[in-house]
């Protein structure tokens, strides 16, 4: 679950970086980037986030099988 949650962070805070150089790259040479692309790509992104950061915070929390039989 832990590996699962920093590997969506990871690649949230990847896209974020990307989305970054793309729109200063963009500056120069407008055009390349739809802005709508590149709005719906940032709120996956954090959605991605926010979902890692949840499943850090819960990892205490027992899950599947554990949680049905009351461990």
């Amino acid at each position: 679950m832990q590996r699962i949650a920093c590997t969506m962070i990871g690649g949230a805070l990847f896209v974020v970086c990307c989305l970054v150089a793309l729109l200063l790259s963009d500056a120069l040479s407008p055009g390349r980037l739809p802005p709508m692309l590149a709005f719906y790509a940032a709120c996956g992104a954090g959605v991605a986030l926010i979902l890692g950061l949840v499943m850090l915070e819960r990892r205490g929390v027992p899950h599947g099988l554990a949680a049905l039989e009351g461990r």
